[in-house]
């Protein structure tokens, strides 16, 4: 894939770039999806707080590289070669969303969803190639 500098273009390498880029947007700071009254840091009172672990806070994974990130851009231009029914599934799928869940929002069979995701991903292996 050309986000993975391999050149190769095959549906589990597809996959596998789609699952990153939603991995990666998971990942990005919260700062970045919404805007910030203030640009100032949080004050950190009690340096007892730093070092015990708290229930109430989920801890967040690390923030992604800016390599993934410039991966992720790549890989969602990718889903514009899809139509919108595909694209909406194709990225359901790279989020992880399981069939069931996908069945019960959307009301068709999996059997009828996988192969619109295949054909999303179709879409997507000829939009490669012709570039």
């Amino acid at each position: 894939m050309s986000g993975s500098g391999n050149g190769t273009h095959d549906e589990a390498g597809l996959r596998a770039s789609l699952e990153e880029a939603a991995e990666t947007l998971r990942r990005l700071p919260a700062g970045l999806r919404r805007p910030r009254l203030t640009s100032w840091p949080e004050v950190v009172r009690d340096s007892a707080g730093l070092l015990a672990p708290s229930s109430d806070r989920r801890v967040r994974p690390a923030a992604p590289t800016p390599g993934a990130i410039d991966r992720m851009d790549r890989t969602l231009l990718w889903l514009l070669a899809c139509d919108d029914e595909a694209r909406r599934l194709v990225w359901a799928r790279a989020c992880r969303v399981p069939w069931r869940r996908l069945e019960d929002l959307d009301g068709r069979s999996h059997v009828t969803l996988r192969k619109i995701v295949a054909r999303g991903h179709g879409q997507i292996l000829r939009h490669l190639g012709a570039s």
